[in-house]
């Protein structure tokens, strides 16, 4: 053992308090869930919209918006009876 203390970059020190749940989310969701984002855009459109619009299947527009809401970059409104996402203005 050696007596000199041990030193711990930032870098080292943000990751270890880094809260680390479950494995990383895969580049692919990641665009997929860029690409629902932008669909969206400041209008708003319904889920059977999105899936016209990207191509993508009914259940993966739906998780993208879940995870879009839960990090807060698209919000969810009642607009005649159907529900409207819009993408949330950027936190300044």
């Amino acid at each position: 053992m050696s007596d000199v203390p041990e030193t711990v970059t930032a870098d080292e020190a943000a990751a270890a308090t880094a809260p680390r749940r479950g494995r990383p989310r895969p580049q692919e969701t990641i665009q997929r869930d860029e690409q629902v984002l932008q669909a969206l855009g400041a209008e708003g459109k319904t889920r059977e919209d999105l899936v016209t619009t990207t191509g993508l299947t009914a259940n993966q527009v739906y998780l993208s918006l879940w995870r879009l809401r839960k990090n807060g970059q698209a919000e969810r409104s009642r607009d005649n009876g159907k529900h409207v996402w819009k993408a949330t203005a950027p936190a300044a």
